[in-house]
């Protein structure tokens, strides 16, 4: 039975075999081919499989990528963030859009060139508990816990309580998510009730809303509903996900959706305000950064996926593939593999709608961008997924229409005039990285993936059109590398044993060494200024320094594979912005990396 399974998965694009990290090839279980041809509908072969990365790379006058104007053969550098974490004088209690222009003019005084952020894409309103960037509930719109109040025209300041509550949210090492969501809404709704409508703001409102259509309406109508069920509507308390709620609600076009739309209007219309304030928000810090001097300004990220039972997936169920999760198979670096349960858009869906769904997320994103990094590039040609139950490593790898990505990919990066960097770890098929760079997608090379850290030859052969780091925000800060600490949260986590923490301290012990001879100091404070310089001295185009690294921050942004286990994307910098330029760790990286790349 298998051989005829097989050569119905293959023929449409399923793979029945995968090359591990360790470049060995292994058969995926029969099991997980029989669902994947269940849920894609599968009764016949084929005519042929989809094309891969071979006929890609065989395509002469495809297009290609813009590249930044202004930069050509020079090299840029850029600072890093988590917007939520910045913290000032002045939030209420989270980084918001107002921070991150100070972000800007600060680092663009410094000679920095971009600012880049994890995803700000609309999570889920009504669950502020859900805060991973990475998960969202809807890529092609914003996150509105990251408006300024002050931005926001009609504002005369916070209510005696509402200051103290912000004083007291800002004082935590941890950000109180669900809290600061209270705080903010109820702010905002203030807002909105006395907003000074004038005949140009109501033009330009209705403006946003129609360049938004169908999409945008569907989602402040899903959030709409959301709050209504978390809050106990129709019959009782409901989840802020659409797939427990009941079930004339389900479905964006049944007559139960369209009845409490109807009902529900100006609720509807305070989500798309959100939505408006939170587009003209981003623009704004986007002119701070170019008016600072940035040739690239804001540096924005756009994560795999979407959430299941988030709005992308209840607005257009027809591209979405129900019953599996995105996730990767065993590599160095998750040997067990991972699910990151986001549900993948259809390639059948994306082929036969001429990839727009894709196309317009893309294009949302660059909207106020000068550079977007993609997350998990190997996306554009295939995705590993796993059936809803089964392990991580009961997956299987299936092709996506990669030319016609490729294609829309390089049109909206042109049309807004935004560079594209691919990530690239991870288990990368043959030809993938020589296909990202004939379309100048740029690669994305990290220090702590290499081997030879003290060595460092590796740095030669980087290629031009890449972004280089030390590190990212799945990874330890240099101090935490530094101190191992790590490793000792993995073997806390029961994530290492003790026999492998044991081993890979050693290990540790010996990479600290060869650093500390290569510069000459046995401090991580010193060591990171100097390992910074050196990585930028490389011929990437694009050098990105981590914040947390600046600061010296020993606890680790995200941890892979942990949910509630750590604390995940709720670490607070310990410098307010108001004192950022005179931290010396910020000073010493800065200047270190201006020396190295001059604008």
């Amino acid at each position: 039975m298998r051989g005829g399974l097989a050569a119905l998965c293959a023929s449409h694009g399923i793979e029945p075999f995968y090359v591990g990290i360790d470049g060995r090839e292994r058969a995926v279980p029969e099991r997980t081919l029989a669902t994947l041809a269940g849920l894609f509908g599968l009764d016949a072969p084929a005519p042929a499989p989809p094309a891969g990365i071979a006929e890609a790379l065989a395509e002469r006058g495809a297009p290609r990528c813009h590249v930044t104007h202004g930069l050509g053969r020079r090299r840029a550098w850029g600072v890093t963030c988590q917007l939520p974490g910045l913290a000032s004088a002045r939030n209420l209690g989270m980084g918001d859009f107002a921070d991150l222009a100070a972000l800007c003019r600060l680092a663009g005084a410094e000679g920095a060139d971009f600012v880049g952020v994890n995803p700000l894409n609309a999570l889920f309103w009504s669950a502020p508990d859900r805060v991973s960037p990475f998960f969202p509930s809807n890529r092609r719109f914003l996150n509105p816990l990251h408006l300024a109040p002050e931005w926001i025209a009609g504002f005369k300041g916070l209510t005696p309580q509402e200051s103290v509550q912000a004083a007291r949210l800002r004082s935590t090492a941890l950000i109180d998510v669900p809290a600061l969501a209270g705080l903010t809404v109820a702010v905002l709704r203030r807002l909105f009730a006395g907003f000074p409508w004038t005949a140009a703001r109501r033009a330009a409102f209705r403006a946003f809303c129609a360049e938004g259509g169908a999409a945008l309406e569907a989602h402040a109508l899903f959030e709409a509903i959301s709050e209504v069920m978390v809050a106990g509507g129709n019959g009782g308390g409901h989840g802020a996900g659409w797939t427990g709620w009941p079930a004339p609600l389900r479905d964006r076009g049944s007559a139960g959706s369209r009845a409490f739309a109807a009902e529900h209007r100006a609720r509807v219309d305070w989500h798309l305000w959100l939505q408006w304030q939170a587009d003209a928000q981003l623009a704004r810090v986007q002119r701070a950064a170019r008016a600072a001097g940035m040739r690239i300004g804001l540096y924005l990220d756009m994560a795999v996926g979407a959430a299941p039972d988030g709005s992308a997936a209840w607005a257009a169920p027809e591209i979405t593939v129900p019953g599996v999760s995105i996730g990767a198979p065993p590599d160095d670096f998750s040997t067990s593999g991972q699910d990151w349960g986001l549900a993948p858009l259809s390639p059948v869906g994306l082929a036969g709608a001429d990839a727009r769904p894709f196309a317009e997320t893309i294009a949302a994103v660059m909207r106020h961008a000068g550079a977007l990094r993609i997350d998990h590039a190997m996306s554009l040609a295939r995705l590993w997924l796993i059936p809803r139950g089964a392990p991580a490593t009961e997956g299987a790898y299936v092709r996506y229409p990669l030319s016609l990505l490729l294609a829309r990919l390089a049109e909206a990066s042109r049309a807004a005039r935004c560079a594209v960097i691919g990530e690239d770890l991870g288990v990368v098929p043959e030809g993938f990285r020589a296909l990202m760079a004939r379309r100048r997608i740029h690669a994305y090379k990290v220090f702590f993936f290499e081997a030879d850290k003290a060595g460092m030859g590796f740095l030669r052969r980087w290629p031009r059109d890449a972004l280089a780091c030390v590190a990212t925000h799945d990874m330890p800060t240099l101090a935490g590398w530094w101190e191992g600490a790590d490793l000792a949260l993995r073997r806390d986590l029961g994530m290492l044993s003790a026999a492998e923490w044991g081993a890979r301290s050693t290990a540790r012990a010996a990479e600290r060494r060869a650093l500390v001879r290569r510069f000459g100091t046995r401090m991580a404070a010193t060591v990171s200024p100097k390992l910074h310089a050196a990585v930028a001295g490389n011929r990437c185009r694009l050098m990105a320094l981590q914040i947390e690294d600046a600061l010296g921050v020993i606890e680790q942004v995200n941890v892979p594979g942990t949910v509630d286990e750590h604390p995940n994307w709720r670490r607070r910098l310990p410098v307010t912005l108001e004192r950022l330029g005179e931290h010396p760790g910020w000073r010493a990286h800065v200047a270190a990396l201006r020396r190295a790349r001059p604008r």
